[in-house]
């Protein structure tokens, strides 16, 4: 394999989570939020996807269970766990659009697809265009094809994005549709080993054999969306507190640059503004260790973070709403109920990280 690959391959997933995404635009030097709801501020705790997350714990298992069922009916020696140990990519390579998800043990997946044109511009949004997608669905019925060949059927994908289009910061940002799963149905999963004679050129060129030292057989595991001829390529997954770790520090960043933004802000629109983005920063940082949390721990530990999580939520909201007591409704309000409810979100981070080893 080349530096170059070997290099791509190594790298941590960069999944554009356009829920409350960090884009860092070119020539800007900062982090942008990709999604936001505009003047709204008001938070529903159902809304979340850490509250729904925290609440569902039934289903998850049942899906475990049903998953673990249909393979062991096919006679399958793969299993949804060991595809969770990879990280999956769909490009054209360095500097272009870029889909990226992840598969869990259950069998569902979670990812985003992005891309930029920073020479489709206009007088509102002199610093290009942006794209994205956020989704997330199930796989199934894992079935052995060959010695080096596995299928299996996506079940549901749904798009997740909560935000239309809308221009922040000079960038135009428009939603669109998943790209490595577009109209997948069979997935087939190729084993290292493969003979490389036995993959169609298209797909060669997906994955990138030709970027490879050796050509006789595949070196890492790859998917083919079948109805496109796609080939998706994979890599090793970071381990799960080491991606925590490095998403709570990506994330703690942007809401710094946020509250650096509060302190600055010269009206009370302004604050709201800012605080409502470390809203979004943090409870999207919260969803994301959650996730982690969630198909990376034994069932006592899970149980034990399940218990305190529900009980961590009632506190931030009781909390956030006693903030706001002396102002008596208005814009400051506002301000102390979104302040108090970010920092809260983003201390609890940082606190859900000791339940991974």
């Amino acid at each position: 394999m080349s530096k170059r690959h070997k290099k791509r391959m190594q790298r941590r997933i960069s999944i554009v989570l356009i829920a409350v995404a960090l884009v860092l635009v070119a020539g800007c030097g900062v982090y942008f939020l990709v999604n936001r709801s505009g003047a709204d501020t008001t938070v529903d705790e159902e809304s979340t996807y850490n509250t729904k997350d925290v609440g569902d714990t039934t289903d998850t298992n049942k899906a475990e269970n049903d998953t673990t069922e249909t393979t062991k009916a096919n006679d399958s020696t793969l299993t949804f766990e060991d595809l969770a140990k990879y990280s999956y990519s769909f490009s054209i390579g360095a500097g272009g659009w870029e889909d990226d998800f992840n598969i869990n043990k259950d069998g569902s997946f979670h990812g985003g697809y992005h891309d930029s044109d920073m020479g489709d511009i206009g007088d509102e949004y002199p610093n290009g265009t942006f794209y994205y997608c956020e989704y997330e669905g199930h796989f199934e019925n894992i079935q052995k094809v060959d010695e080096y060949t596995y299928k299996m059927h996506l079940k549901d994908i749904k798009v997740i994005n909560n935000m239309g289009e809308y221009i922040e910061d000079g960038v135009k940002y428009i939603p669109t549709n998943p790209n490595a799963l577009s109209n997948a149905d069979e997935i087939d999963i190729y084993m290292p080993g493969k003979p490389v004679s036995e993959i169609d050129e298209e797909v060669q060129h997906w994955i990138f054999i030709d970027a490879q030292d050796q050509q006789d057989t595949l070196e890492n595991l790859a998917l083919v969306n079948v109805n496109e001829n796609q080939g998706i390529t994979s890599y090793e997954r970071m381990a799960p507190k080491e991606d925590a770790e490095s998403n709570y520090k990506t994330y703690k960043e942007s809401y710094d640059y946020y509250a650096d933004q509060l302190s600055e802000a010269a009206t009370i629109a302004d604050m709201v503004e800012a605080t409502s983005n470390q809203i979004r920063v943090s409870d999207e940082c919260l969803n994301y260790i959650w996730r982690i949390i969630k198909y990376n721990t034994d069932e006592a530990t899970f149980n034990k973070a399940l218990e305190e999580q529900r009980q961590w939520l009632k506190d931030r909201d009781a909390s956030a709403e006693k903030a706001t007591a002396e102002h008596d409704g208005g814009s400051m309000a506002t301000v102390d109920y979104n302040d108090t409810y970010a920092t809260m979100t983003m201390d609890r981070c940082k606190e859900l990280l000791n339940y991974l080893k």
